[in-house]
């Protein structure tokens, strides 16, 4: 009886990560309108290309990241005055990632002085 308690527990504690991953969207961009307005050197079908492999990845990866990545930035994506894309959006947050997995000084931290 206590195992099945526990077990229960559990998977409600797993499955509420689970859902607060997925709760951002995964927002929808006009690639075609950001591929026109990049002012990129890139040819329009091949940032359509590039949007489109940056889409499916985030569409396979997206549960992966965290909620409060996923929601700063679509916000940064989103807010400046160019076109949103999928590839910036990526990028943004294979960034966040990678901070967060900076390794640790091997030295340790720095030393305080005392006053």
């Amino acid at each position: 009886m206590r195992f099945t308690i526990r077990l229960s527990l559990c998977a409600v504690v797993l499955g509420s990560q689970i859902v607060a991953a997925a709760e951002v969207p995964m927002p929808k961009f006009d690639v075609a309108t950001t591929c026109r307005g990049s002012g990129s050197v890139q040819t329009p079908a091949q940032c359509m290309q590039d949007e489109q492999a940056a889409r499916d990845q985030l569409e396979r990866l997206w549960a992966q990241f965290k909620q409060a990545d996923a929601s700063r930035c679509i916000q940064i994506t989103t807010s400046r005055a160019a076109v949103a894309g999928y590839v910036e959006l990526l990028t943004c947050l294979q960034a966040a990632r990678t901070e967060e997995k900076k390794p640790t000084d091997p030295f340790g931290p720095l030393p305080t002085l005392a006053k």
